[in-house]
């Protein structure tokens, strides 16, 4: 059975997730570009003005947490010795050899002390609060650094340039589209009547149209459970009112024989005896 396609593939549409003006373009329509490889690069003297304050307020909130932790290691030390007198002098007091006045303001002291202990401790936890936030803005803004160098999330070859150099992006702009070749698929339409001879995984033939001597080898990836109109693309007086079922046949392109829009035969082999 022999079925005509289009070559088509699967294709990325690479947008920005920074916002700025485009410092360098790095690709054109038609460049192969490997996955990973840089596409933009966006300005990023704004996020390095905010990211110098972040790290000037991490810098300031770590010195107040060293000068509170000086603090309450003192505060806790005067308690501890507030609270040795405080004992003596209580069996002091068992004894009639001090007085309930001097006992009770050694109390009051302890208290006090407590106090400025819980206050000093409240202002160390605010602080690990804020610091928590300012780590937090840091690493949003690191991230946001990093998406100012926009890099390609496949291998593929540009179909469409959206931006040029100088140009403000915003967040969810459109850069490119890029269409992964190492591996094409067309779709073909299978008469009912031939479904049960087409199954997934099946092998398949494509001869490239106008070359007689070049054929290539895929196989069948997918298979609709849904039947549709012959598609007016590849109607014949024969198929124009009949009913069939799509399937794609996926091919391995790594020598990029194949390009999108080359029309193509696919030829499937079947043993309708078996």
């Amino acid at each position: 059975m022999n079925f005509s396609g289009i070559m088509d593939a699967d294709i990325t549409c690479v947008s920005s997730q920074a916002q700025g003006i485009i410092t360098r373009l790095k690709f054109d329509e038609g460049m192969l570009i490997k996955k990973d490889g840089i596409l933009v690069n966006v300005d990023t003297e704004q996020l390095g003005y905010q990211l110098g304050q972040n790290e000037s307020l991490l810098e300031e909130l770590n010195n107040q947490n060293n000068a509170l932790g000086s603090q309450l290691e003192k505060a806790k030390f005067e308690r501890e010795n507030i609270r040795i007198k405080y004992n003596r002098f209580l069996n002091l007091l068992k004894i009639n050899a001090a007085v309930q006045q001097d006992v009770d303001d050694l109390k009051t002291q302890y208290d006090s002390a407590t106090e400025q202990i819980k206050y000093i401790q409240s202002s160390m936890d605010a602080i690990k609060s804020k610091k928590k936030q300012a780590e937090s803005g840091t690493k949003i803004i690191n991230k946001q650094l990093k998406d100012t160098i926009i890099t390609s999330p496949v291998t593929g070859t540009v179909l469409v340039r959206y931006v040029e150099n100088g140009e403000l992006l915003t967040s969810g702009s459109p850069v490119c589209d890029i269409a992964d070749i190492s591996t094409l698929w067309t779709k073909i339409y299978v008469e009912e009547k031939n479904l049960p001879f087409i199954k997934i995984g099946q092998k398949v033939r494509l001869k490239i149209d106008g070359i007689d001597d070049k054929t290539m080898e895929g196989r069948v990836s997918w298979i609709s459970d849904q039947s549709e109109f012959t598609p007016k693309t590849i109607l014949t007086e024969e198929t124009k009112a009949s009913l069939v079922f799509a399937a794609k046949v996926t091919v391995l392109n790594d020598k990029e024989i194949l390009k999108i829009g080359m029309p193509v035969t696919v030829t499937v082999i079947v043993n309708r005896e078996s």
